[in-house]
């Protein structure tokens, strides 16, 4: 009998663990900067082979902007290969998109041997993952009281209120609850903009034409710390750094939060250069934090739109993400949410010609009568019956020294945008799938029917046919039309040939080509489309071994061999 329970056991401890990921995270909760760090670490202590990590900047406050490179040596350098970028936590408070970059770091590598999808990939991409943009804004959201929107900036200090101090007046933690939530003062009827909705008294609902409001909303906890009859309106920080990259950035008259000049901040400056310096990135991704969105640009319409060729490609991978990610709408920055001056999307796109997409994170699911709105009574049955309470703190008494009575309360800064932790594993999951997905429709250019003719003596035509199997070019219209980055070459090599004409051929069957009329043994490809080909044609004279290669900057190098 002991036997059979025992083998009982053993049966289910084996076909649990077959079925989980073997992951090394865990992905119900979320870590401060230095966890992030030590996460980093551990999956680097079990996969040394994969991971390099690297700091390419330093915060304001002296924090590390850390750098990971995923690659599978053993198949090639990762500067070698198509590669994606991908980052998060621009905005301090935006938290759960680490989150996720750790879960595709864990994800990929704990699956590389395991699932054929994952072990192709990594032989032959490369990823570039920046955990923490903001580090600052991280540290400062996780390990101090703040509201669901503070600590968005980063933490050089601002003279928000233009009185000569930097960051004096910022969010103080009444009662010393841990929490920043609201003020509330019950006045005279009619002197208020509110009142206590008769569904929930923890409601304020604002007051209709004709109606007495009884109630003032008073922002959120602090105290006039300057004495200039202000409330919180210098805190701590900043810069809102995804108004800071370098295309089409505006003044503050024209963007909040913008610096003085694009890429003013060091932690955004650091990943423009980065991004400048690994010429193989093709696509790039990023990570905020509440909507529900798959976005691509632009951010503003003043610059017009896209080539038709690249609309196409975030188009096909745009709409299959929404598949992946339900709930999710794949979105123009500028026509369906708002402009964007100085936007990441647009730097990478228009600077760099880097296919750009920012995932937008948490859909609130609080829709409990499935009418497509959330509504204030629905947020707070969502506290009630799935929190249990403890996403809201509940109004209480609070004598204050300008305001006298008042109320304090409402949500925590670990609600309203921030995935609770018994959902954040699948959001990490689904995520990673559509960075997979994009980076599985990274270029993968083949060489393929290599073809010698002979037209008389020792004089031949060589054909050869490049294909890419993936949605994403090897550069996109955008990097095409404005010259940005190399072409892309294919050359034909031999010790005992000479090379009399070549170029990209026009009509494969009739076998006309347009013949390049400088150094026609290395043709100019300039771009192979997304699921398209090219046909290259050489005329040669001569004998022996002839290499072909095909070089490109985000679709990596490819060789084939002919003899004569």
């Amino acid at each position: 009998m002991r036997k059979r329970v025992l083998f009982f056991v053993l049966t289910i401890i084996i076909l649990l663990s077959s079925l989980s990921y073997s992951l090394i995270l865990r992905y119900d909760r979320y870590y401060n900067y230095k966890e992030v760090f030590n996460a980093i670490q551990r999956i680097k202590a079990k996969y040394p082979n994969f991971i390099k990590i690297e700091v390419i900047g330093k915060s304001y406050q002296g924090r590390d902007l850390w750098a990971v490179t995923i690659n599978n040596h053993r198949t090639g350098k990762a500067s070698n290969k198509p590669a994606m970028y991908v980052d998060a936590n621009i905005h301090g408070n935006e938290i759960q998109g680490t989150e996720v970059t750790l879960y595709i770091m864990d994800y990929l590598l704990s699956n590389y041997g395991k699932i054929k999808k994952i072990t192709n990939l990594l032989d032959r991409v490369s990823f570039y993952i920046i955990p923490i943009v903001n580090p600052d804004g991280r540290a400062v959201f996780m390990d101090k009281p703040n509201t669901p929107s503070s600590s968005r900036v980063n933490k050089k200090p601002i003279d928000d209120d233009k009185d000569g101090l930097f960051d004096e007046d910022d969010y103080d933690d009444l009662d010393k609850d841990g929490n920043i939530v609201q003020m509330r003062k019950k006045v005279t009827p009619g002197t208020g903009h509110f009142k206590l909705s008769p569904k929930d008294p923890r409601i304020m609902v604002r007051v209709k034409p004709g109606e007495k409001g009884d109630y003032m909303l008073l922002g959120m906890e602090g105290i006039d710390n300057d004495g200039d009859g202000k409330v919180n309106e210098d805190p701590l920080g900043g810069i809102d750094m995804n108004r800071t990259y370098g295309f089409n950035w505006m003044p503050p008259f024209i963007q909040w939060g913008t610096s003085d000049y694009p890429l003013q901040t060091s932690e955004t400056a650091a990943i423009g250069r980065f991004l400048i310096s690994h010429k193989n990135i093709a696509v790039t991704q990023d990570f905020h934090n509440s909507g529900g969105m798959i976005l691509r640009g632009p951010g503003a319409s003043n610059k017009g739109r896209y080539p038709y060729m690249d609309i196409k490609v975030y188009d096909y991978i745009g709409k299959e993400g929404e598949k992946l990610l339900p709930g999710y709408e794949y979105m123009i920055s500028w026509k369906d949410l708002y402009p964007v001056f100085g936007g990441f999307n647009d730097f990478s796109y228009r600077t760099l010609g880097i296919l750009s997409f920012t995932n937008e994170l948490y859909k609130a699911q609080q829709d409990f009568n499935k009418d497509g709105k959330v509504t204030k009574e629905e947020r707070m049955k969502w506290n009630d019956e799935i929190l249990h309470g403890s996403g809201f703190v509940n109004w209480h008494h609070y004598k204050h020294p300008q305001y006298g009575d008042i109320e304090i309360g409402g949500w925590k800064k670990m609600t309203t945008r921030v995935t609770p932790g018994f959902q954040l594993e699948e959001l990490c999951h689904r995520n990673g799938a559509f960075v997979i997905f994009n980076a599985y429709h990274l270029p993968y250019i083949k060489i393929e029917e290599v073809k010698k003719e002979k037209i008389r003596n020792n004089i031949y035509r060589i054909t050869a046919l490049l294909i890419n199997e993936r949605m994403i070019p090897t550069r996109t219209s955008q990097a095409v039309i404005h010259n940005i980055g190399k072409p892309d070459f294919v050359s034909i090599k031999g010790e005992k040939i000479t090379v009399i004409s070549g170029g990209v051929e026009t009509n494969h069957q009739f076998k006309r080509y347009l013949p390049q009329k400088h150094h026609p043994e290395k043709i100019k490809v300039n771009s192979i489309e997304g699921m398209g080909h090219r046909y290259i044609q050489w005329i040669v004279k001569g004998s022996g071994d002839i290499l072909i290669v095909y070089n490109s900057e985000k679709g990596g190098k490819k060789t084939a061999e002919i003899k004569l």
